[in-house]
Parts: structure tokens; sequence; C-alpha cells
């Protein structure tokens, strides 16, 4: 993937990446809502999840699109597939983040 498409992905231009990502943090979110309160980080990731689960679609958007951002600088799969970036590199690559995003 060209710098410029690297660019056009982080700024949200790819509507179908972005649409990943909206997906499998609501995913991620709902999981979040039902895990074990003993859990590593768990009152914020617990906070992170309520902010999706209950946000409105421009903070859900937000919030995936920090994620999106985040791998599109990090990542070399996803700079490298792009928009074909499977639904499980997707799931992972956000599930990998939560910790980094779930700060209460």
């Amino acid at each position: 993937m060209a710098l410029v498409d690297i660019y056009n992905c982080w700024a949200g231009q790819s509507g179908l990446l972005k649409a990943k990502f909206i997906a499998a943090c609501l995913k991620a979110a709902y999981a979040i809502s039902n895990e074990d309160p003993g859990t590593s980080n768990h009152a914020n990731r617990v906070t992170w999840a309520g902010t999706i689960l209950n946000g409105t679609v421009s903070e859900v958007e937000a919030s995936a699109m920090q994620h999106l951002r985040y791998a599109i600088a990090s990542n070399a799969t996803l700079q490298t597939v792009g928009d074909a970036a499977t639904d499980n590199d997707v799931e992972f690559i956000v599930n990998s983040q939560i910790n980094t995003f779930a700060t209460g």
C-alpha cells in the first residue's frame, strides 16, 4: 500500500475498512460486557465497551477510527492488504488494541 493509500485509510476514505473496524469494535464491546470481572483492566474495558454499545453513531465511529488509525500506522499486514483485510485480521487488531484505548 502506497503512503497515499495509508493516508486515505487513516483519513476514513475507506468505507469498507472503516465498516469492518466498527463491526469489530461492536463485537469486542459485547464480549467485554460479558467478561470475567477479574480480567486485567476490566473496569476501563467496561467503560470503553459502554461507550461503544451505548454511544451515538459518531462516538462509535470515532472509537473505531482510533483503532483503524493506530493499525494503519503500526500493522504491516493491514498496510499491505487494506480493504482486503479479513474479518479475522481486523478482529485480531481491534482485540489486541483494546487495552491501549480502554484507559477509563
